[in-house]
């Protein structure tokens, strides 16, 4: 029996060509998993899913993952709202540091996940970056795509050297969440 990879994402405006991609993908082949920010963590976590797209303050506390892929989800200061709760100890923290390009989210896979895999799941991003006005027109999420594709391009998606060294920085200060428990 083949097991067909599980991917958890955050369906929002800077997902939406990764989201294309995947769907998009002749050579990919797997399952994509929309929720919110907090259950992605908890999916991966549990190992439900194989690959998710989790707030770089949360890897730390996931067991044995690895940051895969050349992209991620930076932005610029207007934006880090929209990609993290205000009131957030991650964003407050990140404040201190606003010189340093940033990646709020970061793509993890566990161990296991084969490289083939990922380095077909990395095309498929790119070729969802490569068409990210035909994502944003395709989601059906919003009235004015136009305007939607000009707040768009704020985002920084390579995650690139300075943003490794910024996330180390970071994560070497210590600071980390955990997934909210279900009390029911």
């Amino acid at each position: 029996m083949v097991m067909v990879p599980r991917i958890a994402v955050v369906s929002c405006l800077g997902t939406i060509p990764f989201i294309y991609g995947v769907q998009h993908s002749a050579k990919l082949h797997a399952e994509l998993l929309l929720s919110d920010p907090t259950e992605t963590i908890r999916r991966f976590y549990d190992r439900e899913v194989d690959m998710a797209l989790v707030p770089s303050s949360a890897v730390p506390m996931l067991p044995a993952c690895k940051v895969v892929t050349g992209y991620c989800l930076g932005g610029l200061e207007e934006y880090k709202k929209q990609l993290m709760a205000s009131d957030d100890p991650y964003v407050e923290m990140w404040k201190e540091w606003c010189e340093l390009p940033f990646p709020f989210a970061v793509w993890v896979a566990h161990p296991e996940v084969d490289v083939d895999f990922i380095e077909d799941f990395e095309y498929a991003l790119t070729d969802g970056l490569e068409h990210s006005y035909e994502a944003l027109v395709e989601s059906g999420m919003f009235e004015d795509a136009v305007a939607a594709y000009s707040e768009f391009l704020a985002f920084d998606y390579i995650y690139d050297t300075q943003k490794t060294q910024a996330l180390q920085k970071f994560w070497d200060a210590g600071l980390k969440v955990s997934p909210h428990a279900n009390p029911g």
